[in-house]
């Protein structure tokens, strides 16, 4: 068997040794240790530390005294900020690992000192200026992320459930396999990133890991609906990356090296292309869906892809009004666009196992196939109309170059 060519890495891994483990000391001397250590006989003697005694008022405790008051939603991130003196993040880099914008550092840390225990790369501490990661009303859509959330075990009537036709059971079903192999795409790819976006920015954290729940939510809800009526797990979709992974590994350089990582490329490629893919998709399957309990189901798909893809156009719009170079970001972006939208259009809206599915329910069976087909015919131009609207509104205008074919091409 003739040996595979290895193809060279886009990035350098560190190596790698192996080491002997240490012999570990008597448990008897641990303990010693443990017991005679100064914090351990301060406990015991009863006395409160610094962060007791430490002044409320000038010293590390910061603002207080606050009292943040419900709004008409409730104790939200809106709440706090009304009364907090550091409301949003400001433009300076942030400062420590851990370290919030409400948290202020230690007195007897000087600044340069923290620079060398507080490592910038590979840390939550890695993406700390504001074009980097935030957006306008992050609190707003974080909160919305939050409350939009459905819990389907309990919130959903399973036993409602309508038998489907069985051609129109296996529609519904293939196409919600295909959803749920996209959304663990997007939470594969995007969840890494988190790690890196420094605590400062807690609304846009936040987000990220509820939007992170999103797809695993909905991945689940959609496998007990396949396995609940009478259907199952359809076919498997091969090809769904196309140009994600890839574009996500480069822009990552494999979370190793002190380099800056490509986020807005990361951001563009999941929220605002392919979330912006399933958005309308979701929307025919929704026009298309037979019984009350599958248009409920696809309208959640719809709400939460609607807000992924206003968080990244948020996203990429602040990124582009304040970055170091508007210019070579818009380059880097268009990049990233005119790679990805020949291969979305190729694996995603020309793909049999996602628009058949589709043309089958829009239809209302396989034998009135003909009528779906002619319906997706009619929502076509919709693909790169919204997509383009979207791009407008991002200010990263692609009319003149776009390579989503703006009518069918069957």
């Amino acid at each position: 068997m003739a040996s595979l060519k290895r193809l060279p890495s886009p990035f350098t891994l560190p190596p790698t040794r192996r080491h002997e483990p240490l012999p570990l000391p008597p448990p008897e001397e641990v303990k010693k240790k443990l017991y005679d250590h100064p914090e351990a006989q301060r406990i015991r003697s009863g006395q409160l530390g610094e962060w007791f005694t430490t002044p409320l008022v000038g010293g590390e405790w910061t603002e207080w005294g606050k009292q943040a008051r419900p709004d008409r939603i409730g104790m939200t991130f809106m709440a706090v900020n009304r009364v907090s003196a550091n409301p949003e993040p400001t433009n300076a880099p942030a400062r420590r690992l851990m370290h919030s914008r409400y948290i202020k550092t230690h007195h007897a840390i000087p600044p340069e000192m923290e620079e060398k225990i507080a490592p910038k790369y590979g840390t939550a501490r890695e993406m700390d200026r504001r074009d980097q990661v935030w957006i306008e009303h992050a609190a707003e859509l974080t909160e919305e992320a939050l409350d939009r959330q459905m819990r389907p075990a309990r919130q959903l009537r399973w036993e409602e459930m309508t038998p489907l036709a069985e051609d129109l059971e296996r529609a519904f079903d293939q196409f919600a396999t295909y959803l749920i192999q996209a959304m663990f795409l997007c939470s594969d790819a995007s969840g890494p990133w988190n790690g890196l976006i420094h605590y400062g920015f807690a609304e846009i954290k936040s987000y990220l890991a509820y939007e992170l729940f999103d797809y695993n939510l909905m991945c689940g809800l959609l496998r007990k609906r396949v396995m609940a009526n009478g259907g199952g797990m359809g076919v498997q979709v091969d090809g769904l990356g196309a140009g994600i992974v890839e574009i996500c590994n480069e822009a990552s350089r494999g979370f190793v090296g002190e380099v800056e990582r490509e986020f807005p490329s990361v951001v563009f490629a999941i929220d605002v292309l392919f979330n912006g893919l399933l958005l309308e998709m979701a929307r025919l399957a929704a026009a298309g869906a037979r019984s009350r309990f599958d248009r409920h189901l696809m309208t959640q798909v719809v709400q939460d892809c609607a807000r992924h893809v206003a968080f990244g156009c948020r996203r990429l719009s602040f990124y582009l009004r304040h970055c170091p170079d508007r210019e070579e970001a818009a380059v880097k972006l268009h990049l990233a666009a005119d790679r990805l939208e020949p291969l979305q259009a190729e694996h995603h809206l020309l793909n049999p196992k996602v628009l058949e599915p589709l043309a089958v329910m829009l239809g209302g069976g396989a034998g009135a196939i003909a009528g779906g087909v002619r319906i997706l015919r009619e929502f076509w131009p919709q693909f790169a109309a919204s997509y383009l609207a979207r791009l407008d509104s991002i200010g990263l205008g692609r009319r003149d170059r776009c390579l989503l074919p703006a009518q069918p091409p069957f």
